[in-house]
C-alpha cells in the first residue's frame, strides 16, 4: 500500500521535465504546459510531423521575437517532432531567448536541463544574459544553486559579466553573499575587469579587502585588465605596495606586460629602462628577479623566435647561453625545422650543441620517427652524438628498447656506453627477456658491464 501511494503521488514530480534534484525552483512550472527539451542526437535537420502545422508556424528569428508566451511554449513543444540537427538547434536558441525575455527563470531551467542532456552550453548562457540584464540579483542566486559545477561556474561568470557592465558596484557588493565559495571566486573574476575600468587603484583597494583565494583571483583579474591598458601605471602602483603584495602579483604583471610590449617589460624588469613614462624603477632583489624570470619565461613560451631575437640583443646577451635550451625546446614544439635552422645558425659550438640537444629531446616526445630521420641526416659527429643522447633520454621512459638500439649509434665510446646502459636498465624493469637478449648481443657494452647488468 505504501509503495502504491508513494508511486501515485510521486509520479508528477518524477515525470516533470524540470525536476532536476540539484536545480533551483523558485517558480513551480506546470508540467503539462512546460516544454521538454528535444533529444540531442542524429544529423537530420528537416522538421517532421504534421505538414499543416509546419506551414502555419513561423520559425524565423524575426517572427519568433514577437511571439507571446503561450506561442513560445507551443513552438518549443513542436520541436520534439523535429529530427535533431542544426536547424532545430537554431530555432530552439531563438525560442529560448524569446522565452527568457518573458519568463526568464523557466526559460533558463529549460536550457539548463537541455544542456545536461547534450545541448550546447550557449543555450543556457544566452538565456542567462537576458535574465541578468533585467534582474541580475535573481539570476545570480539561481545560477549559484545549479547542481552541475561546470555549468554553475560558466553561468555565474556570465551573470556577473553582464551585471558588472551594468552596475559594477552593486555586482561587487553582492559577491560576499553568493554561495558556494567557489562561485564567489568566479563572480569576483568576472566582476573585476568592468569594475576596474572606472578606477584601477580603487578597484585594487576593493579587491584587497576580500578574503583568501577570492582576493588573489580578483587582484589578478584587475591587474591583468590594468596591464592591458596601462602597463607602466600598473607597474608603478605595484612597486609602491607591501612586499607580500608585490611578490604575489609581480609574475602576473610580468606575463601580461611582456605579451603586450616585450622590450619595455624586459627592460623595466632589468632596471634598464630609459623611458620617463615607465615611472619608478624596480628595485634589485628577489621581486625583481621574479618579474624578469616570469617575463622572459612567458615570452619564450608564447613567441620563442621573439625571445631568441631579444636574447641576441645587447641587453639580452648576458642571458643568452642559459636560455638557449628553453628557446630551442619551445620552438621545436611549434615548428621543429625552424628550431633546427636557428640552432644550426648559432656561432658558438657549445651554444649550438645545447640548442640541438633541446631540439632532439623535445622532438622525440612529439614525433620520434621524424626526429630520428633528422638525426640521421646530421653530418657533424659531435652534433649527431649530442642529438642522439638527448633523443634517447626522451625516448627511454616510454620505449627503452628503441632508445637502447638508437644509443648504439653514438660514436663517442663513453657517451655510447652510458646512454645504452641507462636505457637497458629501464628496459629490464618491464621486459627483462628482450633486454637480456639485447645485452648479450650488443657490441656497445663491454663484458664487465654486461655481467653487471645481467646479475
Amino acid at each position: 500500500m505504501g509503495f502504491v501511494i508513494g508511486t501515485f503521488f510521486g509520479r508528477p514530480l518524477f515525470f516533470s521535465p524540470l525536476a532536476e534534484s540539484t536545480s533551483p525552483t523558485e517558480q513551480s512550472p506546470d508540467p503539462a504546459s512546460t516544454p521538454k527539451p528535444p533529444e540531442k542526437k542524429g544529423k537530420s535537420t528537416q522538421p517532421q510531423g504534421n505538414p499543416a502545422a509546419k506551414s502555419q508556424a513561423k520559425w524565423d528569428e524575426k517572427s519568433i521575437r514577437s511571439l507571446s508566451l503561450s506561442e513560445v511554449r507551443s513552438q518549443l513543444s513542436q520541436l520534439s517532432t523535429w529530427s535533431p540537427g542544426a536547424a532545430a538547434d537554431q530555432v530552439e536558441h531563438w525560442l529560448v531567448q524569446r522565452w527568457a525575455a518573458l519568463e526568464p527563470q523557466l526559460a533558463c531551467q529549460y536550457a539548463y536541463t537541455a544542456a545536461l542532456q547534450g545541448a550546447e552550453e550557449s543555450l543556457l548562457l544566452e538565456a542567462l544574459s537576458i535574465w541578468a540584464t533585467a534582474d541580475p540579483a535573481s539570476a545570480a542566486r539561481w545560477a549559484g544553486n545549479l547542481g552541475s559545477p561546470s555549468l554553475r561556474d560558466s553561468s555565474i561568470s556570465t551573470v556577473y559579466s553582464v551585471w558588472a557592465k551594468k552596475d559594477s558596484t552593486a555586482a561587487a557588493k553582492s559577491i560576499s553573499s553568493l554561495r558556494p565559495a567557489s562561485a564567489r571566486g568566479i563572480a569576483s573574476a568576472a566582476t573585476a575587469p568592468p569594475h576596474a575600468t572606472k578606477n584601477f587603484q580603487t578597484a585594487m583597494k576593493w579587491a584587497r579587502s576580500l578574503a583568501g583565494p577570492v582576493r588573489e583571483k580578483t587582484l589578478d583579474a584587475i591587474l591583468g585588465e590594468w596591464t592591458k591598458r596601462d602597463p607602466a601605471g600598473a607597474a608603478a602602483w605595484l612597486i609602491q605596495q607591501p612586499g607580500d603584495v608585490q611578490w604575489a602579483l609581480m609574475a602576473k604583471l610580468a606575463g601580461d606586460w611582456v605579451k603586450k610590449d616585450p622590450n619595455a617589460a624586459l627592460a623595466w624588469g632589468l632596471g634598464k629602462s630609459t623611458e620617463v613614462a615607465i615611472g619608478s624603477k624596480l628595485a634589485q632583489g628577489p621581486v625583481q628577479r621574479k618579474f624578469f624570470e616570469a617575463a622572459l619565461g612567458t615570452l619564450i613560451g608564447s613567441d620563442p623566435q621573439a625571445a631568441a631575437n631579444w636574447l641576441a640583443s645587447p641587453i639580452g646577451q648576458p642571458f643568452f647561453t642559459s636560455r638557449i635550451g628553453s628557446v630551442a625546446g619551445r620552438w621545436t614544439s611549434m615548428d621543429p625545422m625552424e628550431a633546427v635552422s636557428w640552432s644550426l645558425s648559432l656561432s658558438k659550438k657549445t651554444d649550438r650543441n645545447s640548442a640541438i640537444g633541446a631540439v632532439a629531446g623535445t622532438w622525440a616526445r612529439t614525433d620520434p620517427q621524424a626526429a630520428g630521420q633528422w638525426i640521421r641526416s646530421l653530418n657533424d659527429p659531435d652534433l649527431r652524438d649530442t642529438a642522439l643522447n638527448a633523443y634517447c633520454g626522451s625516448l627511454s621512459p616510454y620505449d627503452a628498447g628503441a632508445a637502447a638500439q638508437w644509443a648504439v649509434d653514438i660514436s663517442a665510446p663513453n657517451a655510447r656506453k652510458s646512454t645504452v646502459e641507462a636505457a637497458v636498465t629501464r628496459w629490464l624493469q618491464y621486459d627483462p627477456a628482450a633486454a637480456r637478449q639485447f645485452i648479450l648481443s650488443t657490441p656497445a657494452l663491454d663484458q664487465a658491464t654486461k655481467e653487471k647488468l645481467l646479475r
